[in-house]
């Protein structure tokens, strides 16, 4: 719109969606009176949800609507088509069982233009087809005459304005050709204006004065009526076949259509139809009737070649677009194609964000109510879900503004699982940002206070779980583990927290960092309790790479055993790091003492690669992340699995928003990304082989010994960094931890255990089995437990 031009229609840093679940994003838009403004994007960007808000039938969350001089902003509906503003929804929205007359009919209002007559009159001089049609039931038109009828009944109201929702979607060409000539008639003689969304480029470019592309509720460029000409700058925002074209065929690219009143003109020779495409088999030969997916431009062509390091020319280049064009349709083919996705089993509504009354340590990011079974061995059991956990429905953000916004559409499996067994899912726990943090300051929502101590680290990254487990909040908690996220918290708010054996619980439907450190695990106030919830939680789900043919037992059957006869080796390198808090080490050798009162043997032993196991973790850990997390947007490739593409799409906005990433992943990124691009991944093969060989170490010493002893942390909480902290202070409160837990992500089971307190401050020990050791670690943990409360020990 010109600048000297008056607004009729004005949106400025608009944002709304449904419920808590933000769609559009800051939307700023002018249209004049007698202009045509087309919105083009893909499926699920905000086109329809931008026309509903406009229109009042969704409320915005920030931003205001003006419509001539009027604020609209919390007008309902009925008093913006008062005003003059006209909507003609996706899908027609006519009344199937009434006639077109009565359609007509029961959309006049007396504030139009005349009497219901003269408006039906007038409106049907315009539409014409519908005349014949007057005594027909509205649901024995064709798609094409309801839409017709839609447009037409909107008009009985005599609006200055229409918003019109995918108006040619399903339509047959010859009734969009003509839809487009009564539009831009009516423009003409009414002097409407009109708000487009649209996919079709070809019905979008005929109308339309300019063009806005939307993009995940945001407007991210404007196409001018030249532009609509121009292939490149079509091109560049568009890419070949973005939207749907009402002329030409598959590889074609679609382009501006003769307006009305215009001159034929002929396109530029770049834009005419290309070269054939070689013939592909029989697999590639399906019908493609809708090209939903970007092609890509001369210019990302030339980007990609010289990625590659090839020497080809723009004549090479543009070739090579139109020998990918079948392969481009088999894309096409599957966007249309439904999900295979999980069903999700247990009715549940989208829960709210707690208040700070309600929220106290700032643990929870959503608190809801998911009732499983009625019956089972968590009947009644209320259980906190770290955010990295897919739960249908209910919002989830990882701790990041990234993800903020994202709603999954499946129950991870151990969420199933749990419901199976009678389990209540009392909400989502706040995380660390994207995990990368041992601290409790990361995320984005603000620290997760130690529920001992406020102002002190909860532990990360599951640092709500454990907070609420402590404070009773919860009855159990699921945690994630990458390099000590169960047992870190844990350890820092008293809690029993279980990393399993690499693969033993399915990480399906959670976010990851990197798979062969993945783990999922329970947080809970007693042995018998993490038990009971792993015995629900462990066992293979045929969608999880990381699963390996796991052993499964019957965890509870390993309580009340004692720990006579156990052989328990207190590992040297685990005590006396640089940052080592002597009372932390004394609390940890009085509970080795406590476990031979208990009549377990109690021995020192040494495994000098604990410390090696720390710096080959560092390399899998930080390379494996940016290019599996980072750059795979969180599921990466070639494995087989269950994917969730809505959650890669969201994970993908961190490219252009990346100033907003955490501290602690930000430096965790600049490593990996320097050492996959300068030694090309070498050293993530090489810390793999040497973690195996570390392995072997420590299964060599538990060979000798039932379990391996030592502090869960070298240090007790420590405070939050102040908010004008340092960025030193603020990485050094994320890694600081991560001596004892880090070295046993390359996959044997380990738990923390408390076993004391210090300044008021829980400090935990822990526990480390052989492959599938659960069942020894169980035995040994409930004895302790049982040997008295560890507060007073």
């Amino acid at each position: 719109m010109d600048q000297d031009e008056e607004a009729l229609l004005s949106a400025h840093g608009l944002s709304g969606g449904y419920g808590r679940v933000p769609i559009l994003h800051g939307i700023d838009l002018d249209v004049a009176a007698n202009e045509v403004v087309g919105v083009l994007g893909h499926n699920g960007m905000g086109k329809t949800t931008l026309l509903k808000t406009l229109m009042g039938f969704l409320p915005p969350t920030a931003g205001r609507v003006r419509f001539g001089q009027t604020d609209i902003t919390r007008l309902p509906p009925n008093e913006r088509g008062r005003l003059g503003l006209g909507y003609v929804p996706q899908g027609r929205g006519i009344f199937p069982q009434l006639s077109v007359r009565d359609n007509l009919r029961f959309a006049w209002h007396d504030y139009g233009a005349g009497t219901e007559a003269e408006v039906m009159e007038s409106v049907l001089a315009d539409f014409p087809r519908l005349t014949r049609l007057l005594d027909r039931d509205g649901g024995a038109l064709s798609g094409g005459e309801q839409q017709l009828l839609s447009l037409a009944r909107c008009l009985m109201g005599d609006p200055a304005f229409l918003l019109l929702d995918e108006p040619t979607e399903g339509i047959q060409p010859s009734i969009i050709e003509e839809m487009a000539e009564t539009l831009l008639s009516l423009r003409d003689k009414r002097g409407l204006s009109i708000l487009l969304v649209e996919q079709n480029f070809d019905f979008i470019s005929d109308l339309s004065d300019r063009v806005l592309v939307l993009e995940r509720g945001r407007i991210t460029g404007t196409l001018s009526r030249a532009d609509l000409s121009d292939r490149t700058k079509v091109d560049s925002f568009l890419g070949f076949g973005a939207a749907r074209a009402t002329r030409g065929g598959p590889g074609t690219t679609p382009g501006p259509a003769r307006r009305a009143g215009q001159p034929d003109v002929p396109p530029p020779p770049d834009m005419r139809q290309p070269r054939a495409a070689p013939e592909l088999p029989s697999t590639f030969a399906s019908t493609v009737t809708s090209m939903t997916i970007r092609r890509p431009t001369l210019a990302q062509m030339r980007s990609m070649a010289d990625r590659f390091g090839m020497s080809l020319s723009d004549a090479d280049l543009q070739e090579y677009t139109e020998i990918i064009e079948p392969y481009m349709q088999a894309y096409d083919r599957l966007d249309a194609m439904p999900d295979n996705l999980p069903e999700v089993r247990y009715p549940r509504s989208p829960g709210h964000f707690p208040s700070p009354s309600e929220n106290p340590m700032n643990a929870w990011y959503v608190k809801t109510e998911v009732r499983g079974a009625p019956d089972g061995r968590l009947r009644g059991k209320r259980i906190a879900l770290k955010d990295t956990i897919c739960l249908a429905g209910v919002p989830m953000m990882n701790g990041s503004s990234i993800m903020e916004g994202y709603t999954p559409e499946i129950d991870a499996t151990i969420v199933t699982r749990m419901l199976d067994e009678g389990a209540v899912i009392a909400g989502k726990a706040h995380c660390e940002n994207f995990c990368l943090s041992g601290g409790s300051h990361t995320n984005a929502k603000g620290p997760v206070h130690n529920p001992w101590k406020r102002g002190y680290m909860a532990g990360g990254s599951s640092s709500g779980s454990a907070a609420l487990v402590a404070a009773g909040e919860v009855d159990m908690a699921i945690a994630g583990d990458q390099g000590g996220s169960i047992r870190i918290p844990s350890s820092n708010c008293g809690c029993y927290g279980m990393k399993p054996t690499h693969g033993l619980v399915p990480y399906t439907g959670a976010m990851g960092v990197e798979q062969t450190i993945d783990h999922l695990g329970p947080v809970t106030n007693t042995v018998a309790d993490n038990a009971l919830l792993l015995e629900v939680l462990a066992g293979e789900d045929g969608l999880d790479p990381r699963q390996y043919k796991p052993k499964v037992f019957s965890y509870t059957e390993a309580l009340g055993r004692g720990a006579q006869g156990m052989r328990i080796g207190i590992l040297k390198e685990g005590f006396g790091h640089p940052n080592s808090e002597t009372d932390v080490d004394q609390k940890v050798l009085q509970a080795a003492e406590r476990f031979r009162d208990l009549g377990a043997r109690v021995e020192e032993v040494s495994v000098p690669e604990h410390h090696v196991a720390m710096d080959a973790w560092t390399a899998i850990t930080l390379e494996g992340l940016q290019d599996g997390m980072m750059w795979g947007n969180s599921t990466g490739t070639n494995y087989r699995g269950l994917f969730l593409p809505s959650m890669t799409d969201h994970m993908a906005q961190w490219r252009g928003r990346a100033d907003e990433l955490s501290h602690s992943l930000k430096t965790c990124m600049f490593v990996g990304e320097h050492f996959q691009r300068q030694y090309r991944g070498r050293f993530y093969g090489k810390a793999q082989n040497i973690m195996r060989r570390c392995n072997d170490r420590y299964l060599a010493a538990l060979k000798q010994y039932d379990l391996l002893l030592m502090p869960t942390l070298p240090i007790k909480p420590q405070p939050h960094p102040p908010a004008d902290s340092s960025l030193s202070l603020y990485v050094q409160r994320a890694f600081e931890m991560v001596a004892n837990t880090a070295p046993f992500n390359g996959g044997l089971p380990a738990m923390s255990l408390p076993c004391g307190l210090a300044e008021g401050l829980p400090i935990g020990m822990m526990l480390v089995g052989p492959h599938y050791g659960e069942m020894k670690i169980y035995q040994a943990a409930h004895a302790f437990e049982q040997s008295g409360d560890w507060r007073s020990m």
